[in-house]
């Protein structure tokens, strides 16, 4: 052995001793600290003093050195920012190429204060003291964050998205080469890795996780992932210089502090609020929380961890929100249901009562009986749509949904249709002085032909995808305890059978609105077509309104309930008012008891001149020549016959018509029109294939209920007579009005 390496080991030996001897003598130990600047860790006040997790330790040790009969003091002074530079000052290698510091210059620290991670090269440089705290790497995220988010830096690396690490640290080389495929920012600062982390720059923060813990205590707008990975462990570093006895008393105080849980009280402090012990809660810990249910949080608030329970203990269970009908919706569908029976019960009444009047016979009671039932079967669909189950069902009420509503439509609407068809076409052949027969059982065909497509439609719905009641979780919680959810009737292809009803229900309004036009000028007595076409332009105005709300208010039960009811109580109750109501108001005013004379010849001359096609009519003017007289005169007495035979009531008056500016003077023999046939071989119908007129009064016609019916048209001639210089004929039939 060289004497200088002797030499040397003797004076270390000598000075450790006599470095032993003064602190047991004295009882006196004078350390000192380079503190780094690391909140929580360690803060430098403005008055040049120190605060945070680490100063406060070095206090406590102080009470624990004094229990030991020493008096411990801590010089602190700042140590240089970096870790590596402070670590160096206190190394073992000092003035070496690797730690090229001046000797005077490792001199002047005992121990460094800082959270340093213990390492294997680091270990081999300087001593360690104990492990005072345990740590991991971990992420903060933003709470506020817009699009997608991360708890773990393996999903921010799955979607190559960047993460904010702090420059030049172990930390951000060992998440650097754990993580390659993301991008990073590296940061000057914590503060500055928090301000890009805001300003979305990158998704994630990743550091110490005390680090980040502290952070989030501070600013509630961040919270940490819950990434956990390369567990770290914090220790001080210090010099070899201060000798084995100041090392092992150092450690010893440093144990001290673990045993008797001074490090755990400065971790709640400073890391994470200490909460009240599970069972308890309030200011100070006295009050019951549910063990099973809740737990207190930083506050002193017992705090349920699940949705399903709730009160100030948690002892309360959460009922699950089934979204079922309020009581007040079911009185309001009760309500439209019962005000529309109502009605439907005083029509019908009101049309048995009433059934021999010549309105009401001519408005032809048996159909407006089919209008009323088609209102009560559609109005029965507000019925079922409260039919509901708090589970997973059946509701067999499912399957008559559509059932009751679009038969109801059709037999409705059907109906009015038909009855308008029928009207029109007793009056055009009235027009052409031809026959038609337009019995009810051909009505009736029509209505069923409407009502047979619907049935058809329904039934292969109903066999092929019918409608079942379907409940689905809206919100659950933690444990998947369902909280919310709604139930429905619904099927797999309920788009293609609703669409194909509203095709069929949309091209009989629509054929409908045509017919109305056809007839406007028919009076009401015979037709309701003005009525109806209210009728049709409310209909359409409910759905292009209630349509979209339904598709706003989407599966939510309450808000669907009520605007299908009320667009079918809508419905029903314009049919109601507008046919029933004008029928009654006509019958109590005697209004609209127009002669058949003045309806045919309103509809002939305004509303049918190009459906009307009437041969033109010869007549001999004194000179022997034939002329014909024009369309309009051709309308006119066309009318004026048919009135003359079938609508008159005031005898021996005459009819003055303006024929356009002609002067003529001629005879016009009525026996140019076919002559009737017997009562016996009317009976209020009439054929178009027979090509004759037949005499029945239009009103006995029009109306199922009336009985056969017939007049007889006189042989004798009736005069047409014009002045010269006259621009009105003059018409007149004996015995007519």
């Amino acid at each position: 052995m060289r004497p200088r390496f002797i030499f040397s080991a003797a004076l270390v030996l000598l000075f450790d001793v006599c470095r032993c001897d003064v602190f047991e003598l004295r009882k006196k130990l004078s350390l000192r600290a380079g503190v780094l600047h690391a909140p929580p860790f360690a803060i430098r006040n403005d008055d040049g003093t120190y605060a945070g997790f680490q100063p406060d330790l070095l206090d406590r040790l102080k009470i624990f050195a004094a229990e030991d009969g020493v008096d411990l003091e801590f010089v602190l002074s700042d140590a240089p920012a970096q870790y590596g530079s402070a670590l160096d000052l206190i190394a073992n290698d000092c003035n070496t190429t690797e730690n090229p510091n001046l000797l005077q210059d490792c001199r002047k620290f005992d121990l460094i204060v800082g959270d340093y991670y213990c390492n294997p090269s680091r270990s081999v440089r300087i001593d360690f003291t104990p492990t005072w705290l345990r740590t991991t790497m971990s992420g903060l995220k933003y709470v506020h964050r817009g699009g997608r988010g991360y708890d773990t830096m393996m999903q921010l690396e799955a979607a190559e998205d960047t993460a904010c690490v702090p420059d030049g640290t172990y930390l951000m080389n060992v998440v650097m080469e754990k993580y390659p495929r993301a991008s990073y920012y590296k940061c000057p600062s914590p503060l500055d890795c928090i301000e890009k982390l805001k300003s979305g720059t990158c998704a994630l923060y990743v550091d110490d996780e005390l680090q980040l813990r502290y952070r989030a205590m501070e600013d509630l707008d961040v919270e940490v992932g819950r990434d956990d990975f390369n567990t770290q462990y914090i220790v001080w570093p210090m010099s070899y210089n201060i000798g084995y006895n100041m090392s092992q008393a150092m450690k010893k105080w440093m144990y001290s502090a673990v045993a008797n849980a001074t490090l755990d009280e400065l971790y709640y402090t400073y890391f994470e609020v200490k909460t009240c012990p599970i069972g308890t809660a309030g200011e100070n810990c006295t009050d019951y929380c549910d063990p099973k249910h809740g737990q207190a949080n930083r506050d002193g608030l017992c705090v349920c961890e699940s949705n399903s329970w709730t009160g100030k203990d948690c002892s309360v269970e959460v009922q699950e929100d089934l979204q079922l009908l309020s009581p007040a919706l079911i009185i309001v569908g009760y309500t439209f249901f019962g005000i529309n029976v109502a009605i439907v019960m005083f029509c019908a009444v009101w049309l048995l009562l009433k059934r021999n009047w010549p309105q009401v016979r001519v408005a032809q009671p048996f159909f407006l009986g089919l209008v009323l039932l088609g209102v009560l079967v559609s109005q029965a669909t507000i019925l079922v749509l409260m039919r509901e189950d708090p589970g997973d069902g059946p509701v067999p009420a499912c399957v008559t949904i559509p059932w009751f509503y679009s038969v109801g439509f059709c037999i409705t609407y059907g109906t009015l249709f038909a009855k308008i068809r029928r009207v029109h076409r007793l009056f055009r052949a009235s027009a052409r002085m031809v026959r038609a027969r337009v019995t009810a059982k051909d009505t009736l065909l029509q209505i069923g032909s409407v009502l047979f497509i619907d049935v058809i439609i329904l039934s292969v719905w109903t066999g092929v995808d019918q409608l079942y009641w379907e409940r689905t979780v809206l919100m659950t919680d933690v444990y998947r305890n369902p909280l919310s959810s709604q139930g429905y009737c619904t099927s797999d292809h309920w788009p293609v059978f609703v669409g194909l009803i509203a095709t069929l229900h949309f091209g009989l309004l629509a054929v409908a609105c045509y017919m109305c036009y056809v007839t406007r000028h028919i009076p009401a007595k015979f037709s309701e077509g003005q009525y109806l076409s209210l009728v049709m332009l409310s209909n359409l105005q409910i759905f292009l309104i209630g349509i979209p709300v339904l598709v706003i208010a989407g599966t939510d039960p309450a808000s669907s309930f009520f605007v299908r009811s009320a667009i079918i109580f809508i419905n029903n109750l314009v049919v109601l008012g507008l046919i029933f109501g004008n029928l009654i108001y006509s019958v109590m005013t005697n209004r609209g008891n127009v002669s058949t004379r003045s309806a045919i010849s309103s509809f002939v001359s305004q509303g049918d001149r190009n459906s009307v096609n009437l041969s033109s009519h010869s007549i001999t003017n004194d000179s022997g020549h034939r002329e014909n007289i024009d369309n309009q005169a051709n309308v006119l007495s066309a009318s004026n016959h048919w009135a003359a035979a079938y609508g008159s009531s005031d005898k021996g008056e005459c009819s003055q018509e303006h024929v356009g500016g002609r002067r003529i003077s001629s005879q016009y023999s009525l026996n140019d029109i076919p002559e009737p046939l017997d009562d016996d071989d009317t009976n209020g119908e009439y054929d178009e294939e027979e090509g004759v007129t037949n005499p029945a009064s239009l009103d006995a016609a029009l109306s199922t209920e009336a009985d056969d019916a017939s007049e007889s048209i006189s042989d004798e001639q009736g005069s047409f007579q014009s002045e010269a210089g006259n621009n009105e004929h003059s018409v007149c039939y004996p015995g007519s009005n």
